[in-house]
């Protein structure tokens, strides 16, 4: 029996019986009823999406297509970092954490200041912004919390209080389930989780949670042959824990100097009178050194070209890292080594040291040139002292380190140096000796030598 439509309109049928083998006509006949049968379900198929306003499509005439177009194609494209919001980060809103809490945190200056990031989020770095690092979104539980973290910590000057505990122990917990497997452990994401999460506990000073963590990003670094050592040596020299990894680990992670550029590879004279004191491994980080002070001071260097950056962080990288294995025999190359990582930081890359870094290594110094105050080789040396004092002073942060290096300049500026506090021109003179940069350092300098002069 088939059903054949007596009056479409009014969806009625009529029921026809068939006996016996089917003829043409009948099988004619239920071709028909089937059609019709298929037709009237996909209308009222149709009549459902419209009454629920389910199958309109946004669409624009060809003019406007074209008008938008053309605006499009002269419209200037929106910064990469310098503008970033929940909305670059998470387009789809889908984050696992409280969007307008993030949202508040990425305003905040002292968020875009934070000490350590695994990625940037202010304008030095266009090439090191967040999804060039980490490949995603924030749709990751383990990296959104720790990113929480990380701008918290910033936004609370270094006061782990209960919000950031919070996150941390979501972001650990978060971790624990993802190492678990293979594919996930080795991850972009889950490795900048674990380094922001390292970044915090360095500055905190919480050493046997670096080397614990590190471990885990060694181990996890033989999976993905990432990139990890930048933040294996900050936290190394924050916290005081032992180094995992370094330039020498990953083939990968090995810089070259430039062959087109070999005037740059050069000893400083300041160095050159005592470079029978200094190791060839010193002298080779020395060269390497003077080489980013000379790409620095190029008129040609643009910050934010994704390329040129790219080897400069590299380059930066390897001369840290190189410092950071250098034996240190003396108080005096202790004190060269000190503040040669300082120039490194300050000359060209802010972005992974804004804050902390600069002021602490400055800190160390201190300790190191007091200790050594009465040593014989400064007598010999007066303008390497007087070069390792305003380093140290020019980048200390202001409070009880910046006005001792102040009283210790003021002290040996009229004996044992016999130039006057305010002899600018003299001092800049024999900074320019040894590694030093108008370009990166003058302005800080200046605010130095005002304080030191009052």
């Amino acid at each position: 029996m088939v059903a054949q439509p007596l009056n479409p309109d009014a969806n009625e049928f009529k029921f026809v019986p068939i006996k016996g083998p089917c003829n043409k006509q009948d099988r004619v006949a239920n071709r028909s009823a089937k059609s019709h049968a298929v037709k009237h379900a996909l209308k009222a198929k149709r009549l459902l999406e419209q009454e629920s306003k389910c199958n309109f499509r946004v669409t624009l005439l060809k003019k406007e297509r074209t008008t938008l177009i053309n605006k499009s194609r002269f419209a200037k494209p929106p910064a990469l970092v310098s503008s970033l919001s929940l909305s670059v980060i998470d387009p789809f809103g889908t984050l696992p954490v409280d969007n307008s809490r993030l949202q508040m945190l990425l305003d905040d200056s002292r968020a875009r200041k934070a000490s350590e990031p695994v990625f940037s989020i202010t304008e030095d770095l266009a090439f090191q912004n967040f999804h060039t690092v980490f490949r995603t979104g924030l749709t990751d539980p383990a990296l959104a919390n720790a990113v929480m973290l990380s701008l918290l910590f910033a936004v609370t000057e270094g006061n782990l209080d209960t919000e950031c505990l919070k996150y941390k122990v979501c972001a650990i917990a978060y971790i624990r389930d993802k190492v678990a497997y293979a594919k996930e452990a080795a991850s972009e994401s889950t490795i900048g989780a674990i380094l922001l999460l390292v970044g915090v506990e360095a500055q905190l000073g919480m050493t046997s949670q670096v080397q614990l963590h590190m471990e885990a990003v060694r181990q996890l670094l033989e999976i993905s042959r990432s990139q990890g050592h930048r933040q294996d040596l900050n936290a190394s020299i924050l916290s005081g824990s032992d180094r995992i990894v370094d330039h020498t680990t990953f083939s990968e992670l090995l810089w070259q100097r430039d062959s087109f550029t070999p005037s740059f590879y050069q000893l400083p004279s300041g160095f050159q009178q005592i470079s029978h004191l200094l190791s060839d491994a010193f002298i080779e980080v020395l060269e390497d050194l003077h080489a980013l002070q000379c790409i620095r001071n190029w008129s040609s260097y643009k910050k934010g070209d994704p390329f040129i950056m790219a080897y400069i962080n590299n380059h930066t990288a390897s001369i840290q890292s190189r410092i950071g294995n250098l034996v240190k025999t003396s108080p005096m190359l202790k004190c060269c080594y000190i503040a040669a990582y300082i120039c490194s930081i300050m000359l060209c890359c802010h972005v992974w040291c804004t804050l902390s870094i600069p002021s602490y290594l400055s800190s160390q110094l201190l300790d190191e040139l007091q200790r050594a105050e009465q040593d014989a080789i400064w007598n010999e040396n007066p303008d390497m002292l007087l070069w390792l004092q305003y380093i140290g002073g020019t980048f200390a942060s202001p409070g009880p380190i910046r006005s001792m290096y102040i009283e210790l300049l003021r002290r040996n500026l009229a004996t044992r140096f016999s130039i006057g506090c305010d002899a600018r021109s003299k001092i800049l003179e024999i900074m320019r000796n040894f590694i030093w940069s108008d370009l990166a350092f003058i302005s800080e300098a200046s605010m130095f030598w005002e304080e030191v002069a009052y």
